[in-house]
């Protein structure tokens, strides 16, 4: 388990929860073969737009082919700019 030991420095309740949630995402997005580092930026990215919206959440989750199609294999994080991101096709 990656929190465990991380879970022994947590101040408050509130930051052990916060951490989970974090550590969460991290494992998830591992056993759906993901790059970690990608599918977090890409979750803060399109985010913000889309918090209200159903639909924009499920193309953001880890199994979904807007997700699968950008967050596989290495990037190059100079192609995706926040200026440039574009809509989700919902």
């Amino acid at each position: 388990m990656t929190g465990r030991k991380n879970f022994l420095f947590h101040d408050t309740a509130d930051g052990a929860t916060a951490s989970a949630i974090v550590l969460s995402l991290i494992e998830t997005a591992k056993a759906n073969n993901l790059n970690i580092y990608h599918y977090l930026y890409t979750l803060l990215l399109y985010m913000p737009d889309y918090k209200n919206e159903p639909a924009g959440i499920k193309q953001l989750l880890p199994w979904s082919d807007f997700i699968k199609e950008r967050c596989t294999g290495i990037i190059d994080i100079e192609k995706v700019r926040p200026e440039e991101r574009g809509n989700l096709n919902i």
